[in-house]
């Protein structure tokens, strides 16, 4: 996914290709948060625009035609020369009985038509709606994307048409040029769907750890604004709501997710293995246990830390870490695979020890490494670092790789080419925000983010030291 917004927030201009591990680094308020939000709600409008299970496009296409202004562009196609054979195939009408019939076949010819405004203005209608939706996601009353342009789609007539024309089957001829419409209307949706980074997003906010801890809470809060009680006042963005909606429906065992069975060989036998590793990894390394499960009434789930020295402990009584990673680790443990997945996540580094930082930038590549598409927005010297550490290894010696990683008891899993990671560096730039597609090279992402900052500390200490020496 390779696209272009304009005026988001503080940011005038920015360009953006998510790659399959994506970091946003920067300071506060810069706007890291609204543009992975951004990432996440254009994946998921490109995504359901490609389901055909979905009405999405049967919706756009009847806003479309209904659009006063597209009178003049329906008449041009009813105007277009069309050739009609009578019955010249049979098509299928009855699924379960293989029935058919023959219809009318109609050709539209467009050979000595310019229909280039055509493609141009549905194109531009569909990216107008797709802002549109970007911005309710948001939730407020207020615009707060102007603009997106999507870099990789060039779409051209060759694409929509065949020999420039288009054949239907169609018994009704009043309808012929809507069926024509809607054929291309259809392509060109397909084309803008193709740009999507994945087949299915998931998003982790920041206050993830406060929605898994509160979640009964939050619940029962929705419920009693629901049923005329005290009500709730929360306003809650949609990638937000979409997170508290699939805890919900893991706690409930509604998730789409089957669940994993390790060791059980099938075609996704090799998706388990990856994801075990992912587990064992998470256990060992940093949260020092197993998250497990208890089904209680209903169906309903509870989540523990199990240390291996101790029972099962509540989770309000484990470390911030373990509590930290919960949301993460319990939707990992109802994925049965992690190809095709996009996971945005915001400040993976909160609550963690610069130690456990390192082991979770480790992570955020052996996800990749599985299949997954990860994009982060972080703080973090020490994840920036250690993912640097981790191109690095990809451009070593294999030798002297072998040797590092037995010494640090880690595997193949945590190295990664350059040629698949990005990073952006947002910065302030008085009052508005600029991005920076910050250099990567065989010696891991170019990073003075936080070089002022630690040169400013050090000058201070000095200063400090010699007035305590007088």
């Amino acid at each position: 996914m390779k696209f272009k917004i304009n005026k988001l927030a503080r940011i005038d201009n920015a360009e953006f290709e998510i790659k399959d591990l994506t970091v946003f680094v920067g300071k506060n308020s810069t706007n890291k948060s609204y543009s992975a939000h951004i990432v996440y709600m254009l994946n998921k409008i490109l995504s359901k625009s490609s389901d055909k299970r979905n009405s999405y496009l049967r919706t756009l296409f009847l806003r479309y035609i209904n659009d006063k202004s597209k009178k003049k562009i329906i008449q041009r196609i009813k105007e277009t020369e069309k050739i009609v054979i009578e019955n010249e195939h049979e098509i299928q009408i009855d699924f379960d009985e293989y029935e058919t019939e023959h219809t009318r076949v109609v050709t539209y010819d467009f050979s000595n038509s310019d229909i280039s405004f055509l493609i141009s203005d549905i194109e531009n209608f569909i990216i107008l709606n797709i802002i549109n939706e970007i911005n309710l996601s948001f939730n407020i009353n207020r615009k707060i994307l102007n603009g997106i342009t999507l870099l990789n789609c060039k779409i051209t007539k060759e694409m929509i048409f065949k020999n420039k024309q288009i054949t239907i089957n169609n018994d009704n001829e009043d309808i012929d040029h809507l069926i024509v419409l809607q054929t291309i209307f259809r392509k060109i949706m397909q084309e803008i769907s193709e740009q999507k980074s994945s087949e299915k997003e998931f998003y982790f906010p920041a206050s993830r750890t406060g929605f898994i801890l509160a979640f009964d809470e939050i619940v029962s809060g929705v419920l009693r604004d629901r049923f005329g009680g005290q009500p709730t006042a929360t306003k809650l963005t949609e990638p937000t709501i979409d997170f508290i909606s699939g805890f919900s429906d893991i706690k409930s065992g509604k998730f789409g997710d089957d669940l994993m069975f390790f060791g059980y060989k099938d075609k996704d036998h090799f998706s388990k293995i990856k994801m075990k590793k992912i587990f064992e990894f998470i256990e060992k390394r940093i949260i020092k246990g197993q998250i497990v499960e208890e089904k209680k009434e209903q169906s309903y789930t509870q989540f523990y830390l199990k240390p291996k020295s101790s029972d099962k402990l509540e989770l309000h009584l484990t470390s911030s870490a373990t509590v930290e990673l919960l949301p993460l680790v319990i939707f990992l443990k109802h994925f049965s695979k992690m190809e095709n997945r996009l996971l945005v996540i915001e400040e993976p580094e909160a609550h963690l020890h610069p130690q456990a930082q390192i082991e979770m930038a480790r992570l955020l590549v052996m996800m990749v490494n599985a299949g997954a598409k990860v994009l982060i927005t972080t703080h973090s010297d020490y994840i920036l670092n250690e993912i640097s550490n981790c191109i690095k290894l990809s451009e070593a010696d294999e030798k002297n790789v072998d040797k590092y990683l037995k010494k640090h008891k880690l595997s193949q899993d945590i190295i990664i080419n350059k040629e698949r990671v990005s990073s952006y560096l947002f910065k302030d730039a008085d009052g508005t925000t600029e991005v920076q597609n910050l250099t990567i090279d065989q010696y891991g992402i170019a990073n003075d983010n936080f070089d002022d900052i630690l040169d400013e500390l050090l000058d201070r200490t000095e200063e400090i030291n010699e007035i305590i020496e007088g």
